[in-house]
């Protein structure tokens, strides 16, 4: 992998999560856990981290009797050290800049992109870029922060503050920014259909007012999530071209 300005951001983000003790590196998704179909048996991760989702997937598997093929790509080389004693492979990768040529096209059933696409420059091409590695038929599960939660906002309207921060829906490694509109148009436009979609949390701790109103208008639960988390199934060849941009506004 190339050493670039990228990798030696991830290093120093790396870095500042071990002295606040918040390594969240190591930690499997409960969440991409509870989504993973049932007849996948290889999986590729894209920002594996320590590799932890896919060491208790394969796991659980191997307990069942079930053989379960896991990869795992990451673009902190602490991480993937340790995640190499876990997986069947693990690389250390720039997502954007360097390809995966060790497996053929369409080889694996799912791919998982937690918490990856809003580090992108382009997270159009990359997602692209990845998807060539997955079979029609195959899934996708893709988590992002949503930049709609009503703490930022109420941050950015109420005080004028955008101010990046050690992790969260502002992490200070972020470069992209999403709604659930939005993110749901970056996949389907990739040749995606969404079969299922979490918010998160699932359990929002708000005033019994605020709470009263989201009985009365289900939108407003959008502005209670911190995440998304997404099933999509690849139905289609991916789309080549993309546009990255629906509408324009003049401001």
């Amino acid at each position: 992998m190339k050493t670039s300005a990228q990798s030696a951001m991830y290093a120093k983000h790396a870095q500042l999560m071990q002295a606040r003790q918040q390594n969240y590196f190591d930690k499997p998704s409960i969440e991409a856990l509870s989504l993973i179909p049932e007849d996948v048996q290889r999986v590729l991760e894209v920002g594996c981290g320590g590799g932890a989702t896919l060491r208790t997937l394969k796991e659980s598997r191997l307990k069942e009797g079930r053989i379960c093929e896991v990869v795992g790509v990451d673009i902190e080389a602490g991480a993937i050290s340790r995640a190499k004693e876990y997986l069947d492979a693990a690389y250390l990768m720039n997502v954007e800049e360097d390809e995966l040529t060790d497996y053929p096209p369409s080889y694996f059933d799912l791919l998982i992109m937690q918490y990856v696409l809003e580090h992108c420059v382009n997270p159009w091409a990359a997602l692209r870029q990845w998807l060539a590695l997955l079979r029609p038929g195959g899934y996708l599960i893709a988590g992002v922060p949503n930049i709609a939660n009503y703490k930022f906002l109420k941050r950015l309207i109420l005080k004028d503050e955008f101010t990046y921060e050690p992790a969260g829906i502002v992490d200070w490694t972020h470069l992209r920014y999403f709604t659930r509109t939005s993110f749901n148009e970056l996949l389907t436009g990739a040749g995606l259909t969404i079969c299922e979609t979490l918010g998160l949390p699932k359990e929002v701790k708000v005033s019994s007012k605020f709470r009263y109103l989201m009985r009365l208008f289900p939108a407003l639960n959008r502005f209670t999530y911190y995440a998304y988390v997404v099933l999509a199934r690849k139905e289609k060849e991916t789309p080549g071209d993309y546009i990255p941009f629906k509408k324009t506004y003049t401001l």
